[in-house]
């Protein structure tokens, strides 16, 4: 009697194993993502929480300091990222004594040569009538890997003190050299080296918050993570890309 059911037992067991190894998902590889655009997904924002970040209240674990993907809520102390492409834009935003919020993006020509209406620069500031504020924002589109998972996409977007972070990380992708066969030198893409982020506390004569380090790491050395960086770079400069942003900005908490 009792080998009679460890038999059954191990049949059962077999069974199993067989139906798994007969799902060959590669065979239906993107089924049931037919109808979607660019407006099926969002892509998570890379942000460093700070002292009022609303995370703080909804996220287990969450502190100022950290870094968090905004669409799984993923807590990580340091990412790696691979720069994907780069954009600079004047983002609108509403005081968040008024109940903060997102309100559109504008070009920077069209900003800095007066063409957005009801819009005045007051000590170095864009403003509108009702107070609502422009703020130049650089946006770094990236593949992003945390706690060792694999490479996805995500937004680092740049603004206020973070701007000298931005032009001194462009500025060391555009440093970069590298050899051919031949011996000539030319610059890589932006997507072919690593960096490292983590989070500093920086402070001046109006406040403290925490800020963004930036850190070479190396040359990718996996080619299928080089080719999904070359994608995404070819998506966000065809326009193919929706960025939906967050209803709050941290940024309000770093003084100018």
């Amino acid at each position: 009697m009792s080998k009679k059911k460890t038999s059954k037992k191990k049949a059962i067991s077999q069974t199993g194993s067989t139906d798994i190894e007969l799902m060959d998902f590669a065979v239906d590889a993107g089924q049931g993502l037919e109808n979607t655009d660019k407006q099926s997904f969002a892509i998570p924002f890379l942000v460093v929480l700070q002292g009022l970040s609303p995370q703080l209240e909804t996220v287990k674990g969450a502190k100022p300091g950290m870094l968090l993907n905004t669409i799984t809520d993923e807590l990580a102390s340091e990412v790696e990222v691979i720069p994907c492409a780069y954009q600079r834009r004047f983002l609108r935003w509403a005081p968040r004594i008024s109940g903060g919020g997102y309100g559109g993006e504008y070009d920077p020509i069209e900003v800095e040569t007066g063409q957005v209406a009801d819009t005045e620069l007051k000590e170095g500031r864009w403003q509108f009538s009702n107070g609502d504020e422009l703020r130049d924002t650089r946006q770094h589109y990236v593949l992003m890997s945390a706690n060792g998972d694999s490479w996805q996409p995500a937004l680092l977007s740049l603004s206020s003190t973070q701007i000298k972070k931005s032009k001194r990380w462009m500025s060391r992708i555009q440093s970069l050299e590298m050899t051919t066969t031949g011996g000539e030198t030319f610059t890589p893409p932006s997507f072919s080296h690593r960096y490292k982020l983590t989070a500093v506390r920086e402070e001046n004569s109006k406040g403290s918050w925490h800020g963004i380090a930036i850190e070479l790491v190396g040359p990718l050395n996996n080619s299928a993570t080089y080719r999904r960086a070359k994608t995404f770079h070819d998506t966000v400069v065809s326009g193919d890309v929706e960025t939906q942003h967050p209803q709050s900005d941290a940024v309000d908490e770093i003084p100018f």
